[in-house]
C-alpha cells in the first residue's frame, strides 16, 4: 500500500481504553456490537446504526462496548478518493440506514484477510458515495446561503463523465467563474478541474472491475478525450496503467 492509499478493514476494539491521533481521516461504520468513541470531548456510540467520521490530526480515545464488537473502519488519507475537504473539518456522527448497512454488512470479516490494493481503492471509492449522500443529506437545513458544497458534490458526481468547463459549473450554481473557482478551493481542497479528474478516476476504477469493458470505452466513459489521455491520468494518479492495475486485481483475486 502506497501512503496515499485508502485502507478499508475490520477493527475489534478492546475493553481497556486507548486513544490516538493520525494523519488520514478515519470514517468508523458500526458492524457488530458497540464501541464508544470520545473526540473533542463528545462521546460517540457507532454500533450496527452509527457511524462516525474522524478528521485527521483529531484525537480521539476508544474503547469497546461488547466483546464480540467489529466495526468497519475506512482509513482516507486526503489525497485519496475525491470528497469534499469540508466534510472533515469537525468530527460528525451519521446515521447508517438499510442501504449502506447492506454494503458494511458483507466485509466485517475482513480482519486479517489480505485485500489487494486495487480492492481497498475500489471499497473506498464506494464507501465515498456513500458517505457524501449522508454527510450532505445531514447539512442540507444549514443556511441556504451559504456555499452550496452539497448540491455542487452531488451533481459533479452525476456529471463529472462530461467533464464541465469552469464556466458551466459556475453558470449553473449562480457565481461568477472567479468567484465560483475561489469558493470551491475552500470548500473541496483543490480546483475544480482537479477534483473533477479525481471523481472520474474513482469511477474509473469500478468500470475496470468489469472485465468485459475495454480501456478505450472506460476512458470515453468517465470523460476522456481517448484512451491515451485516460492511461496518462491514471498512470500519474495510481502509479500504474489502468491494464496494470486491473491485471494485479484479477491476480490477486485468483490466489
Amino acid at each position: 500500500m502506497h501512503a496515499a492509499d485508502p485502507n478499508v478493514d475490520t477493527r475489534c476494539y478492546a475493553a481497556e481504553p486507548a486513544g490516538h491521533a493520525h494523519d488520514f481521516h478515519q470514517v468508523v461504520l458500526g458492524g457488530d456490537g458497540g464501541t464508544e468513541l470520545e473526540v473533542d470531548g463528545h462521546l460517540h456510540r457507532v454500533d450496527a446504526g452509527a457511524g462516525l467520521v474522524i478528521p485527521a490530526g483529531t484525537r480521539h480515545d476508544y474503547r469497546g462496548l461488547d466483546a464480540a464488537n467489529r466495526q468497519l473502519v475506512v482509513d482516507l488519507p486526503a489525497a485519496s478518493v475525491a470528497l469534499p475537504a469540508s466534510l472533515f473539518r469537525r468530527p460528525r456522527a451519521f446515521a447508517i440506514d438499510a442501504a449502506l448497512r447492506r454494503r458494511v454488512q458483507p466485509l466485517l470479516g475482513l480482519a486479517g484477510e489480505r485485500v489487494s490494493r486495487p480492492r481497498h481503492w475500489l471499497l473506498a471509492t464506494r464507501f465515498a458515495d456513500d458517505l457524501a449522500q449522508r454527510l450532505h443529506a445531514a447539512s442540507a437545513a444549514a443556511d441556504a446561503r451559504r456555499f452550496p458544497v452539497d448540491r455542487i458534490d452531488a451533481w459533479l458526481r452525476r456529471h463529472a463523465g462530461e467533464a464541465p468547463s469552469l464556466q458551466l459549473m459556475a453558470e449553473r450554481f449562480g457565481y461568477g467563474p472567479r468567484r465560483f473557482h475561489d469558493l470551491f478551493v475552500d470548500a473541496f481542497g483543490e480546483p475544480p478541474h482537479r477534483y473533477l479528474v479525481r471523481l472520474r478516476l474513482d469511477a474509473a476504477l469500478a468500470l475496470l472491475d468489469d472485465r468485459t469493458r475495454s480501456l478505450g470505452d472506460i476512458a470515453l466513459d468517465t470523460g476522456f478525450a481517448d484512451q491515451s489521455a485516460f492511461t496518462r491520468r491514471f498512470t500519474q494518479r495510481f502509479g500504474l496503467p489502468p491494464g496494470h492495475w486491473r491485471r494485479a486485481a484479477g491476480a490477486t483475486m485468483r490466489r
